[in-house]
């Protein structure tokens, strides 16, 4: 065979085999619905057909143990930080753990409480070192992260109290942290965006402490009925499903009354009126889309200002996903922002 007749066979296997990788990748990045991001897609889909989490095969400490090697493994790199302190914080009820943020120069400075994602049974304030770090530092606020009590050794209402009892706590003890009182937030992502939603009306309604803003991602604000047109295009995709979530529901509130408690489920509140404003960051193909987003649109129809931001190309979680979508440290540049905004307004 003379070396022009293997080239051209070289030439046509490689031509072949790059066709058919474009064809595949772009498969996968495609849904019924429209375009994940490059990267985060195929890594997504890859992902999701290799690590399957059910409560049927696995148990909830596995669970809990994927959740960390997942946000290990896909969050961005910490930026440094010094002032970090991890403590007890007594309360009237109990002792909450916690992870205090401080900006390094400065004091009287804005308080922001954060309550981390993982579906009320799993998650930690180590999974979200990054994401804490860079509001702290983004913002020039104080972050404390609550580690509260998890599911189902402790359902409904046990950690949606402690990270009440932590804004409590941040009210009264605002000047020994360096902080200031009347400048407090509550932000959070998925279960956590839960918690934000509803400290936001437990506040209001036991007349304080006042809540300057809330920042909801991607939140869940109604177990009761998982019936909207987000969970019916996307409940059976990529990295968080119909079935997980509602044997993770199960655990959280294992009564159907508790699912029912606005404290549970805030979009079942027959009154959002003098709720703090809000910034709502949802997902393109994420089955609690339309959570955040029918949230928001009620919060707005009782005169609540909300900033409402959906990313596109991403799913549920793309924020603990800063190595493989830019768009994580979008949401947390806009986070921050919007902090800094609200902070220097009230």
């Amino acid at each position: 065979m003379n070396k022009k007749k293997m080239f051209t066979i070289i030439f046509i296997v490689l031509f072949i085999f790059l066709t058919s990788c474009f064809f595949i990748i772009k498969n996968i990045k495609s849904t019924a619905y429209g375009k994940l991001d490059n990267i985060y897609g195929i890594i997504l889909r890859i992902d999701d057909h290799f690590n399957k989490v059910s409560l049927k095969d696995k148990s909830v400490y596995e669970i809990r143990k994927i959740t960390e090697r997942n946000c290990n493994r896909w969050n961005s790199k910490p930026i440094k930080l010094s002032n970090i302190k991890t403590i007890d914080i007594q309360t009237n009820i109990n002792k909450i753990p916690a992870r205090i943020y401080t900006p390094s120069k400065g004091e009287n400075f804005p308080i922001v409480i954060y309550s981390h994602g993982g579906s009320w049974i799993s998650g930690n304030i180590d999974d979200y070192e990054n994401i804490c770090r860079k509001i702290s530092n983004d913002s020039n606020s104080i972050v404390i992260s609550v580690n509260y009590r998890l599911a189902p050794e402790n359902p409904f209402p046990a950690g949606l109290n402690d990270v009440y009892n932590i804004l409590l706590w941040s009210y009264s003890n605002a000047s020994n942290i360096k902080g200031n009182p009347n400048k407090i937030a509550v932000v959070g992502d998925s279960a956590g965006g839960n918690f934000s939603a509803s400290i936001s009306q437990i506040a209001r309604d036991k007349n304080g402490p006042k809540i300057t803003c809330q920042v909801l991602i991607y939140p869940a604000t109604n177990i009761y009925e998982l019936n909207t047109k987000s969970w019916i295009d996307f409940g059976s995709n990529f990295n968080f499903n119909i079935e997980k979530f509602k044997q993770f529901i199960s655990l959280y509130t294992p009564s159907l009354n508790d699912r029912k408690s606005v404290y549970a489920s805030p979009l079942l509140s027959t009154n959002l009126k003098n709720l703090p404003d809000a910034l709502v960051i949802t997902a393109e193909f994420d089955p609690l889309r339309d959570d955040g987003e029918n949230y928001a649109k009620e919060l707005q129809n009782e005169g609540v200002k909300v900033t409402l931001t959906r990313y596109t190309g991403v799913t549920h979680g793309f924020v603990s996903a800063g190595k493989i979508t830019k768009k994580s440290n979008d949401a947390l540049n806009e986070i921050s922002k919007y902090l800094v905004m609200k902070f220097n307004r009230s």
